[in-house]
């Protein structure tokens, strides 16, 4: 038995391990930016709350803050993990980047019998996650991931523009965050994990293939955020739309409030291209650093818009905008899904991105408080 793995059984390592009778949640990462979120909307339920993680300091620092346990562990130690997990009702794992994770961890949940969900944002890891269906089904476990903005939301707006049976010409996404919002090394690992390199795109009905973080351009997202410079992701959306959807084109770009940053990133994705700097993410925490020294320039102003067309030329559009509080919309799903599973049970036995178990209405909803509202727009304009 490992280290790792004594420590995550020893009965002072954390009260995290003490007997209970509520249903036990893991939060892997459960400190971070996003995986904090979740935590503080979870502590109302009935459910007993466990921060992973392995920054015992930082672990239990936020844990005490919440009055909630802590346990530490190393997710890559196969021992420790599936110690750490035996008996839980739920994993939620808020630990990206998730671009070079495996399933691992959602193979040891579905051994273990335990239920999870992820924030996952990899394209292949999300759109392959079907792979684990049939084994999740068998253990009566409900595996849900990408419960974040893409595909979770993203696919409760598209559904909500009701376009009837016409075919869609295209579906273009847009993500733009404001500069004094916290992003965390996960987020720059997950830009920098495909910045430069080729993107497989749904184009004129057929795969073709593009630059990570390129095909720039401005974009006008509702007020308060307004014109934004957005460039090419490469995302979970962009092989799921055209299964989903028939649809001729889809893409999905992101960007900073900081046009000095958006450019920065082009660059580096330029120098990847030409094999000056092929390993971005290992930049990920310098550029974390770096971001922060430029905290007080722009706003926490920030949107996910969405335009369509349809083949008969009509154009509808859709957005979330957050004059404040922006982290709060790629956490809702995990929280939205966490809720449901503890109060009705388990939706589904089996493995899926998390497209369709949770309607846009929730999400408004569960937003509204936090003051972030949805706009509607239609042949070009925002109608609110």
């Amino acid at each position: 038995m490992t280290e790792e793995s004594k420590r995550a059984e020893s009965p002072g390592e954390a009260d995290a391990m003490t007997h209970s009778d509520k249903k036990r949640v893991l939060i892997l990462g459960g400190y971070g930016v996003y995986g904090s979120i979740i935590v503080e909307h979870l502590k109302g339920t009935p459910a007993e709350l466990v921060v992973v993680g392995r920054n015992e300091e930082k672990g239990r620092v936020f844990a005490k803050s919440q009055d909630v346990s802590f346990l530490r562990c190393d997710v890559n130690d196969s021992d420790a993990l599936k110690s750490a997990i035996a008996g839980a009702f739920l994993v939620i794992n808020a630990s990206g980047p998730f671009q070079a994770q495996d399933y691992a961890i959602p193979r040891t949940c579905i051994e273990q019998g335990c239920h999870y969900i992820d924030l996952g944002d990899g394209r292949e890891y999300v759109a392959q996650i079907e792979r684990l269906h049939q084994g999740a089904s068998d253990r009566g476990v409900f595996v849900c991931v990408g419960a974040s903005t893409t595909p979770a939301i993203t696919s409760a707006m598209l559904r909500a523009l009701d376009f009837g049976d016409n075919s869609l010409h295209s579906i273009k996404i847009a993500l733009n965050a404001g500069n004094k919002n916290q992003a965390g090394v996960s987020t720059f690992a997950s830009i920098l994990s495909y910045a430069g390199a080729p993107v497989k795109v749904w184009r004129h009905g057929r795969w073709q293939e593009a630059t990570g973080w390129s095909l720039g351009e401005f974009v006008e997202f509702p007020p308060p955020v307004g014109r934004r410079r957005v460039y090419l992701c490469d995302v979970p959306d962009l092989e799921l739309l055209p299964r989903n959807f028939d649809v001729n084109n889809v893409l999905f770009k992101a960007g900073v409030e900081l046009t000095l940053f958006d450019y920065a990133l082009s660059l580096l994705a330029r120098l990847r291209r030409w094999r000056i700097l092929p390993n971005l993410p290992a930049l990920a925490k310098p550029l974390v650093r770096l971001s922060g020294f430029f905290k007080f320039l722009g706003t926490l102003h920030g949107g996910l818009a969405i335009w369509v067309e349809d083949d008969q030329g009509e154009k509808k559009s859709i957005a979330l905008v957050a004059p404040e509080n922006g982290p709060q919309i790629p956490a809702s799903p995990a929280v939205l899904l966490a809720h449901k599973l503890l109060a009705e049970g388990v939706p589904a036995a089996g493995a899926f991105p998390c497209v369709g178990f949770i309607e846009l209405k929730a999400y408004e909803q569960h937003l509204a408080p936090f003051g972030i509202t949805l706009v509607r727009g239609k042949d070009g304009k925002w109608l609110g």
